[in-house]
């Protein structure tokens, strides 16, 4: 039996006050937040952080969980270490699960282990509702298509995917969550995909959140 298993994108950004205290008063804060961030690692499977690369953010954590009370505590826990000086920007609730597209073995602590890539991206969308009304069989070709001109394209080297699941919790159907080791090489892997038949029924794909495996010292 398949574990439940809970994903939350989580990003935050920074007020204009924030900027105006010394160095010394926003270090200690983000030192704060980073002990929030290592307590709620006894209580998920996994917790990623990353500096954001997107306009609307500062800094982006990705969690995963068997249940979804971490996520509750840990909002306000990484809300309140920031003393008032960052709000929330985003947040992807959503469901990790085996695709009907795709045989594989599922192990959320193996699939979700390993190293931290480089760079991040959570990449929500929703298909319109004439694909629902495909037979599974046509929806499987034209999956399958898009998964294989994906793995297969050899700028994909070590891109790690999980596709999520947001039916009836957000506003998306669907949160795709890449690792990336190249941001540069993904760029032409997307592009690419833009030619495969499955592109017919996306009717919405932002907002993408980027970001970067990196020390959140230089915010201090």
């Amino acid at each position: 039996m398949v574990n439940e298993v809970y994903m939350m994108v989580y990003s935050i950004k920074f007020d204009k006050d924030w900027w105006r205290l010394n160095h010394e008063a926003r270090k200690s804060i983000l030192s704060k937040s980073e002990e929030v961030a290592n307590e709620i690692k006894r209580d998920v499977i996994s917790i990623k952080k990353f500096s954001s690369l997107s306009q609307e953010s500062n800094i982006i954590y990705w969690l995963s969980s068997f249940s979804t009370s971490p996520f509750l505590e840990f909002r306000s826990a990484i809300l309140s270490a920031f003393e008032g000086y960052a709000l929330e920007s985003n947040l992807f609730l959503s469901v990790f699960k085996p695709s009907p597209y795709m045989k594989s073995n599922f192990d959320p602590k193996v699939v979700l282990g390993g190293e931290q890539l480089k760079y991040f991206v959570a990449y929500p969308m929703k298909k319109s509702p004439e694909w629902y009304l495909l037979p599974f069989e046509e929806r499987e070709k034209i999956m399958k298509e898009h998964i294989d001109m994906a793995i297969n394209n050899p700028k994909n080297n070590g891109i790690k995917s999980y596709t999520t699941y947001s039916f009836g919790i957000g506003d998306y159907e669907f949160v795709v969550i890449y690792e990336i080791p190249d941001l540069f090489n993904w760029v032409d892997v997307v592009e690419k995909l833009r030619e495969a038949k499955a592109r017919k029924w996306i009717v919405k794909e932002e907002p993408l959140i980027v970001g970067e495996t990196k020390a959140f010292d230089f915010l201090a």
